[in-house]
């Protein structure tokens, strides 16, 4: 039943060719627009799942925003409540500090946390080359003293020279891709958030973050107090229920607290915007890319009136006639669609080569999607065409010269 059909198509070359390739562009954005805005978006949720927490206490009233927000946020003797009032529930408390810093041009939120609680953002990764940052906690011991204790008489705390503490304290952790996204290696100087940092480690790549640095560094250099931080990670003991040791410690610090696993779904609700102006982007050039099949369709059926009408003379029905139209619909779509699906797989590779640090994300999901959309768009585009020829008048076209 398609030879007619696939012969009709191959008569006309040239516009079956930049049909197929307008459907093809189509689904190609559909897949990349999508599979980047969400395999980002995602990849970014999974790594934050990927620490060894239970629950996030942020300060209250911050909401979805806790995952955008940076700086002073709690009092770090939230923890030692927290630790007061629910040692049976909570195994550990992490205070962390957010501030964003750029490296390998582009903006990252950077993770100060103490050392010897690097573990639990990690989720008990190991570093991979290097070794961890002020791993003996001199630089937080020397600053805690300079800084909670009675200012030094040779000038005020604030202004405290770093290169007198006993460790230097501009050390940072980053993970695998970001070290071969910017072509750092460990010991490398680099300067970020006008400070000069020396790179110590990497750890494995799918952490929390991609920059780690201490905690102490973090509050003295972007914050107001080392006794502040942006917020904390809890670990609850084995066999506790999240919801309510959630609600428990809520209730004792007036605090925000939400677990862990809901990170995704409040990536997802600050994103939704972008998701529906890429969706809008996608609709529009489908659209487009099927209103052209119509338009295609119906010049090939007014330039094939007397073929239609010859078809007819010699006892063709007119769903016979209107078979053989959505059936080049079909045909041109078919070819759009898989064009288009080796399209974006081939504009995902080229987005990651170039900008390593961006994940495309090209699931079976939004294929079938793809061409789930691609075949809606073909029946309807070929409706009118398809009736249009049925109509054909035979007497009429062949009565002509």
């Amino acid at each position: 039943m398609a030879m007619l059909p696939l012969a009709n198509l191959m008569h006309h070359k040239l516009a079956s060719t930049l049909n197929a390739l307008g459907i093809g562009i189509g689904i190609c954005m559909l897949l990349t627009l999508s599979g980047l805005a969400r395999g980002t978006l995602f990849e970014v949720s999974d790594r934050a799942q990927a620490a060894d927490a239970d629950l996030i206490v942020c300060p209250s009233g911050w909401g979805d925003g806790v995952v955008t927000r940076s700086g002073v946020g709690l009092w770090e003797s939230y923890a030692k409540l927290i630790k007061k009032e629910h040692g049976d529930i909570v195994e550990r408390i992490v205070p962390v500090f957010v501030w964003p810093i750029k490296l390998a041009g582009q903006d990252h939120r950077a993770t100060g946390v103490s050392p010897e609680m690097w573990h639990t953002l990690t989720g008990g990764r190991k570093l991979s080359a290097g070794r961890l940052f002020d791993p003996e906690n001199k630089f937080a011991t020397w600053l805690e003293k300079e800084l909670l204790t009675e200012a030094p008489e040779d000038g005020p705390a604030e202004d405290l020279d770093l290169t007198k503490a006993p460790h230097d304290g501009l050390e940072l952790v980053i993970d695998e891709r970001l070290a071969e996204a910017g072509g750092f290696r460990v010991g490398q100087k680099v300067v970020s958030a006008n400070r000069t940092w020396t790179i110590v480690g990497t750890v494995p790549a799918g952490v929390i973050t991609r920059v780690f640095m201490p905690r102490r560094t973090a509050q003295y250099l972007f914050g107001d107090s080392i006794q502040r931080c942006t917020l904390m990670f809890v670990k609850l003991k084995d066999g506790c229920d999240v919801g309510p040791a959630a609600s428990a410690i809520k209730e004792t610090t007036g605090q925000d607290v939400m677990p862990l696993t809901a990170y995704r779904g409040m990536l997802k609700a600050k994103f939704d915007l972008m998701f529906g102006y890429i969706d809008t982007v996608n609709g529009v050039a489908l659209s487009i890319a099927f209103l052209f099949i119509m338009i295609t369709l119906y010049t090939m059926v007014l330039q094939r009136n007397r073929d239609i009408a010859i078809l007819k003379s010699s006892g063709a029905s007119w769903l016979y006639i209107t078979r053989q139209v959505m059936v080049e619909a079909a045909l041109l779509t078919l070819a759009g669609t898989v064009l288009g699906v080796a399209l974006a797989f081939a504009a995902g590779w080229l987005i990651q080569t170039l900008k390593p640090l961006y994940t495309v994300e090209i699931t079976p999901k939004w294929v079938l999607i793809a061409f789930c959309a691609a075949a809606v768009g073909a029946t309807l585009s070929s409706i009118y065409p398809a009736w249009r020829a049925a109509r054909v008048d035979m007497a009429e076209v062949l009565a002509q010269d």
